[in-house]
C-alpha cells in the first residue's frame, strides 16, 4: 500500500469515528406562534434554520470521537442526565420545549437545528460556553442572548438580541408589527437591514459609537449614509409603527434600507 493510499484510509478511520459521535434527535411540535423552543448552554457554533414543518430536528457534535474502552457505556455529564443521545437534557412543559447543553466549557462541538419557523426562539449562553449564533428563516419571535456574534437572515421578528462582545447582524424579509424590536450590543456593531418601506417608530442610542443611516431621519447633512454622532434620536418612519430600539455603548450602529 503506498502513502496516498495509507494516507485515505487513516483519513476514512478518523471521520469515521467522527461521525459515530454526531448524532440527530427530533421532537415532534406544533407550527404555531404558541409554542416555545428555549435552547440553553449550547457551546462552539449555533445555527438554527426555520422551516415549514412540525419537527425539531437536532444534529450535533461534541468535537471528540469515542474511546474504545468506552463502547458499550454511556457518557456521564457533569450538568445531568443526556435523554436525547446528542449530549442535551429535554424538558416540555405545556406548549414550551427546554434544550440544555450538557457539554462542559472547554469542550470543542457544534449544533445545527432545522425548527419550524413559526414558533418562538429563546436563546441562552453563558459568557464562554459559546461561539456565533446563526439563526434564518424564522417568521415568529425570537429571543437571544449571547457573548459572541448574532447574525439572522430572513427573519420576521419580533426580536429581542443581546450581546456583550459580538456584532448584530440582522436582515428582516418583512416586520412583524404585533411587538416592539429591541437590539442591543456593548461592544460591537449594530447592523440593521429593513424593508424601506415599513413604517416604524426608531429610537437608537450610543454612548461612544456612531450611528449611520439612509433612512430618512430629521437631523444632520444629506449622505448615501447619514451619520448622526453619538447620543440618542428618536424618529417617526413612514408615518410611524412598530417600535424599533437600536442600543450600543461603544460600536457603530447601521441602518440600511432594503
Amino acid at each position: 500500500m503506498n502513502v496516498a493510499k495509507i494516507g485515505l484510509a487513516i483519513g476514512a478511520m478518523l471521520l469515521t469515528s467522527h461521525v459515530l459521535h454526531a448524532q440527530e434527535y427530533k421532537i415532534q411540535v406544533s407550527n404555531s406562534a404558541s409554542t416555545e423552543l428555549e435552547l440553553k448552554d449550547f457551546i462552539g457554533e449555533l445555527t438554527v434554520t426555520g422551516y415549514n414543518g412540525n419537527e425539531i430536528i437536532v444534529a450535533g457534535s461534541d468535537g471528540t470521537s469515542l474511546p474504545d474502552k468506552a463502547r458499550g457505556l454511556k457518557r456521564v455529564y457533569p450538568g445531568g442526565k443526556d435523554n436525547t443521545g446528542a449530549g442535551l437534557f429535554q424538558t416540555k412543559t405545556d406548549n414550551k420545549i427546554s434544550l440544555e447543553c450538557l457539554l462542559p466549557m472547554g469542550h470543542e462541538g457544534s449544533y445545527t437545528l432545522k425548527v419550524p419557523n413559526n414558533l418562538k426562539l429563546t436563546i441562552d449562553r453563558k459568557c464562554g460556553q459559546g461561539d456565533q449564533v446563526n439563526v434564518s428563516g424564522m417568521t415568529s419571535e425570537v429571543d437571544i442572548t449571547n457573548c459572541q456574534d448574532i447574525t439572522l437572515n430572513n427573519v420576521s421578528g419580533p426580536l429581542v438580541l443581546n450581546s456583550i462582545s459580538g456584532e448584530i447582524k440582522v436582515v428582516f424579509a418583512q416586520v412583524n408589527k404585533d411587538k416592539p424590536i429591541n437590539i442591543a450590543s456593548i461592544s460591537g456593531d449594530i447592523d440593521v437591514t429593513i424593508p424601506a418601506s415599513t413604517p416604524m417608530s426608531l429610537e437608537m442610542s450610543n454612548l461612544s459609537g456612531n450611528m449611520f443611516s439612509d433612512f430618512d431621519i430629521p437631523s444632520q447633512k444629506k449622505e448615501d449614509m447619514r451619520r448622526v454622532g453619538g447620543g440618542s434620536i428618536q424618529a417617526t418612519i413612514n408615518g410611524g409603527g412598530v417600535p424599533i430600539k437600536l442600543h450600543n455603548i461603544s460600536g457603530n450602529i447601521y441602518l440600511r434600507k432594503g
